[in-house]
């Protein structure tokens, strides 16, 4: 399914939960008992705010009427899901919806529907409503950045984004400390480092590599840390990292089996490391613009202004947010959800498609997480820089073609050659 393309486009998986085996007593929801029973009003189709949602999920009758109870005690509100196709005419289904909030769909591999989605107009403008709201207070400014188009907001920001740097683990079982802790990020010396049969693990693909000197690449293309456009091909940093780490790889010193014994590992996937005796050297995730898997209020709504209170309450308050990811069937142990059959629930679905994470239970999808919104800024104020590059992409392009063509090219045979062809063909 078309869904599960996003796991590939946005995130990374980077921090393991914390264990979630407790002896607790178990509750079967987020809300008291003594509201289990209680039923919402039956309001006027106009009382409710429309929200399409795509169809790979659905919210269960009983977990509406749930969050409708909430929704009226404490906002005055109310809301219910229309199910629409996630289909290459996305804008044609979000037509036929006459909602008030909408999902903003995925981008396909070659087009990015959802910024286009934006520069058509389908969104209104959110800044006025965002303007000293406690939304806009609560998520990191890096997030509220990467998700403008000439300067305004259409759409809010994913909290379920796995904005990860990129991580050099040494493993202090085979490498010397003193020679690992002396790791000063130059590339090349990873050669020497792995001296006398060590091996490198190579977790990364193609030039996302280019995050470790501060770049965002995106598209086929690589911008500089003040968001200038680069030819990839033609950065020095770029070929020395490449021609490093194929020249490891034709000396049998790499290799990218996730099953090696390696005593040097590069990776954006730090629980996929196993070892505890470890030295990491990291640097910043640096992100671009982000529009695929958001949520906006639509253009042609007439309730605008209700429909951004829904949104600030689904984002603030985590009992509807629970709700909306594990039902009103989870049971939650030491703050973790479980099945009815004493199983870790998965969900990263609900949470991608409502783009809620922070302070929701723990379960079985290894998210990074946060508990609150002051630990989540605090994490991007030390981790995450942006890369102001609000170009918009609608049509194939024949640069990211070539680019892709050498999606493994650190593994080459005939590097030289095959860089000098690409260069040939960029330039052409």
């Amino acid at each position: 399914m078309k869904i599960l393309k996003i796991l590939s486009v946005l995130f990374a998986v980077v921090v393991m939960l914390t264990s979630c085996l407790g002896k607790a007593q178990t509750q079967s929801s987020s809300q008291p008992d003594s509201k289990a029973e209680k039923k919402p009003t039956l309001h006027e189709d106009g009382y409710y705010i429309k929200w399409a949602i795509p169809d790979s999920i659905s919210i269960s009758d009983k977990t509406l009427e749930k969050i409708n109870m909430i929704l009226e005690e404490r906002y005055d509100l109310g809301v219910s899901f229309v199910s629409i196709s996630d289909t290459e005419d996305y804008a044609n289904e979000l037509k036929k919806t006459n909602a008030d909030i909408a999902f903003s769909g995925f981008d396909s591999e070659c087009t990015k529907p959802c910024e286009q989605l934006i520069a058509d107009g389908y969104f209104a403008p959110l800044d006025d409503l965002l303007e000293g709201s406690e939304l806009y207070e609560a998520l990191p400014a890096q997030l509220w950045d990467c998700s403008k188009i000439n300067g305004s907001t259409y759409v809010l920001p994913n909290e379920t984004a796995q904005n990860i740097g990129i991580s050099i683990v040494f493993d202090l079982d085979i490498i010397n400390r003193a020679a690992a802790e002396s790791f000063d990020g130059d590339i090349t010396k990873l050669p020497i480092l792995l001296q006398d049969g060590g091996l490198l693990e190579y977790g990364l693909q193609g030039f996302e590599f280019m995050g470790f000197y501060g770049y965002y690449y995106a598209d086929g293309r690589l911008y500089s840390p003040d968001g200038k456009e680069e030819l990839p091909l033609e950065n020095e940093s770029a070929i020395t990292w490449l021609k490093t780490v194929n020249g490891l790889f034709l000396s049998g010193n790499a290799t990218d089996d996730i099953n090696a014994d390696w005593s040097i590992c590069i990776t954006r996937d730090l629980p996929a490391v196993k070892k505890n005796n470890t030295y990491i050297y990291s640097t910043k995730c640096i992100i671009g613009s982000r529009f695929s898997a958001t949520t906006g209020i639509l253009k042609s709504s007439d309730k605008k202004e209700r429909a951004f209170k829904l949104l600030q309450a689904v984002h603030l308050d985590h009992d509807i947010g629970n709700l909306l990811v594990y039902g009103t069937d989870a049971e939650v142990r030491d703050g973790c959800a479980y099945t009815a059959y004493g199983e870790l629930m998965y969900g990263y679905i609900n949470k991608l498609i409502f783009g809620i994470n922070t302070g929701l239970f723990k379960d079985g999808d290894k998210l990074m997480r946060f508990e609150s919104f002051e630990e989540l800024n605090n994490y991007y104020d030390e981790n995450v820089a942006v890369c102001n590059n609000a170009k918009i992409i609608t049509e194939t392009d024949k640069q990211a073609k070539v680019m892709d063509s050498l999606s493994e090219v650190y593994k080459s045979k005939s590097f030289d050659e095959d860089i000098k062809a690409a260069r040939a063909k960029l330039h052409k």
